[in-house]
């Protein structure tokens, strides 16, 4: 399922084909057709589905990053890192307020070759920033829930300051309420972005609308107000999304 995003022209609708099918190319290089290996490589439509593929989220400041070296996955040869992150939150699962996980990069020889393709953002974990992690289970280790590429999200850094630390029992709705939360308080915090530019801030967008739908309203009209012509329309566009599909708070987003 895809969501449909705002369009840049009158409050118009379109969806996320063009990424998709660019990545559904380069996976088509990647893997042979009559191959029957699980491929782990077409990223989530929708930030819920996120959780959906998930045993484990966590949001945390990354301590320290290690290099392990070469690991073949699915034939693919990766860049292997390890990862230790302080837990402040858990969204989903059950984790220990600090831990190691592993992620990885595309590798790339030192002359020529290598991977290349026009995709979604590769994973990037850097010490001493807070993320939203989205990790699973493999034997005795945690993994990041889908290779390569970022499910990751950079968030504020600390937590909201009457955050709940562990969400994992609660209604998914309220689970849906503190992660949007999450990210909104991030987007806020990011600089006005440069002169023609939608800045960081507006990739926050897609994902509060996922988690909130119609409940997102308040949160784009905090941009209205920005310096930035460009932030500002980028926060109109999902403003008249909401308009054209009547979604009020109480409305569940609709899926394309």
């Amino acid at each position: 399922m895809l969501l449909a995003v705002a369009r840049q022209h009158n409050c118009g609708v379109y969806t996320r084909m063009g990424q998709i099918a660019k990545t559904a190319c380069l996976l088509a290089m990647m893997f042979p057709a009559s191959s029957a290996t699980p491929m782990p490589w077409t990223m989530p439509g929708d930030f819920r589905q996120r959780l959906h593929i998930s045993d484990l989220v966590v949001s945390g400041t990354i301590e320290d990053v290690s290099a392990v070296g070469l690991q073949r996955i699915d034939r693919i040869e990766l860049n292997s890192y390890v990862a230790r992150v302080r837990v402040d939150r858990v969204f989903q699962g059950r984790a220990a307020k600090e831990f190691w996980f592993t992620w990885y990069k595309h590798y790339v020889p030192a002359i020529g070759g290598g991977v290349v393709g026009d995709g979604p953002p590769t994973a990037d974990f850097r010490p001493h920033q807070r993320y939203l992690i989205f990790l699973k289970q493999e034997a005795s280790k945690w993994v990041v829930a889908m290779p390569v590429y970022a499910l990751e999200v950079k968030l504020a850094p600390m937590p909201p300051s009457s955050a709940l630390r562990d969400l994992s029992q609660v209604l998914p709705e309220q689970r849906y309420e503190a992660l949007a939360e999450e990210l909104e308080t991030a987007a806020l915090l990011v600089p006005v972005p440069q002169p023609g530019l939608t800045g960081e801030a507006a990739t926050y967008f897609p994902a509060v609308f996922d988690l909130l739908a119609g409940c997102a309203e308040p949160f784009y009209r905090r941009f209205l107000s920005s310096p930035s012509p460009e932030l500002r329309g980028a926060a109109l566009r999902w403003l008249c999304l909401l308009r054209s599909r009547r979604m009020a708070c109480n409305t569940a987003p609709t899926l394309d």
